[in-house]
């Protein structure tokens, strides 16, 4: 018998040529926006601070080629997000990133 178990992951890597504008930072802000749906920015968005299910530090780290968000455990907890049922996108224009889960 073979069983398949998915790793639940907290670790998000984002290729730098998908926000080429985007600052240097330490952390980013984190929005729980719905039950699937995961915004990221690099500066506090009122409009999503105003309906976010849960707001905080999302910790990054850097490569020369890629943005590495490490979410918080009460996110990747809640959402039970592994590498095959997440989708992410981003926009250059508003530096922010958003993270539709399966």
């Amino acid at each position: 018998m073979t069983q398949i178990i998915k790793m639940e992951i907290n670790e998000i890597e984002i290729p730098k040529d998908m926000l080429p504008h985007a600052p240097k930072a330490a952390s980013l802000r984190g929005y729980a926006l719905s039950r699937h749906t995961i915004g990221i920015s690099f500066n506090p968005v009122e409009k999503w601070a105003k309906r976010a299910l849960w707001e905080g530090e999302v910790r990054v780290e850097e490569t020369a080629d890629s943005i590495i968000l490490l979410l918080p455990h009460v996110l990747s907890s809640f959402y039970n997000i592994t590498q095959d049922n997440i989708t992410v996108s981003t926009s250059p224009k508003t530096n922010t990133i958003q993270i539709d889960i399966e």
